[in-house]
């Protein structure tokens, strides 16, 4: 990345206390959020929401780091917990769902430690492809705009793109806090199984597909014409 552009780590706090606004004029376009003690405190989730809002506002992209068990002794209402801070990040549909899934180093029972490893079947193909492909498509929207090239259809483009990845956030999200609750109740859940997983997932990327190729038609098409 070009020094005119650049990236930095902030808490919700430093958000709210710093000069964002002046940042982002001299090429803040990314901002990795930390989220270390947030948990489901009112206070500071309310302050997580506001600072995302801001970054949104700015066209800055937002990213963070969750592991889906983290936060005290394993048990499933940490996963509750987690699923409600990703949403807060993740709602409007301008940064893809995205958590680790670390194995299990503390004293859990045995059904957490059976969902942990079928979850983590299930939707790490989810994460590493989907997920990851929805970030690049932002990355490189954002860089095109702050970098002011000529990028023909890009509201249209930024707007399904969003569609696509707020359906995307929705259903994985949905799926995790669904089929955790199952397995707390019942110590097994079919929401996991790969034939339910695998074609929504398959879905969801060839749309993805199908609006990128759209977009670089349209962005290519004008410039050649021109010439």
């Amino acid at each position: 990345m070009d020094s005119d552009l650049w990236s930095r780590s902030c808490t919700p706090r430093e958000i709210a206390t710093e000069d964002i606004n002046g940042l982002s004029a001299r090429g803040l376009y990314r901002v990795r959020l930390e989220l270390a003690g947030i948990g489901c405190d009112p206070v500071r989730l309310r302050e997580l929401q506001v600072a995302v809002q801001t970054l949104r506002r700015l066209g800055i992209l937002v990213e963070y780091d969750l592991d889906l068990f983290e936060g005290g002794p394993p048990r499933f209402a940490s996963v509750r917990e987690n699923v409600t801070l990703i949403r807060a990040i993740v709602a409007d549909g301008t940064t893809p769902a995205a958590f680790t899934m670390s194995p299990g180093t503390g004293v859990c029972s045995p059904w957490l430690d059976g969902y942990r490893e079928r979850v983590t079947s299930a939707v790490q193909p989810w994460l590493t492809g989907l997920s990851a492909r929805l970030a690049e498509a932002w990355s490189e929207l954002v860089i095109g705009e702050r970098r002011q090239l000529r990028q023909y259809g890009v509201a249209a483009y930024r707007i399904a793109l969003q569609r696509v990845t707020l359906r995307s956030n929705t259903e994985l999200l949905n799926l995790v806090a669904d089929s955790a609750r199952e397995y707390e109740l019942n110590g097994d859940t079919q929401l996991l199984e790969h034939d339910l997983v695998a074609p929504r997932i398959a879905s969801l990327t060839e749309i993805l597909g199908a609006l990128s190729n759209k977009y670089a038609q349209a962005a290519i098409l004008p410039l050649k014409r021109a010439g």
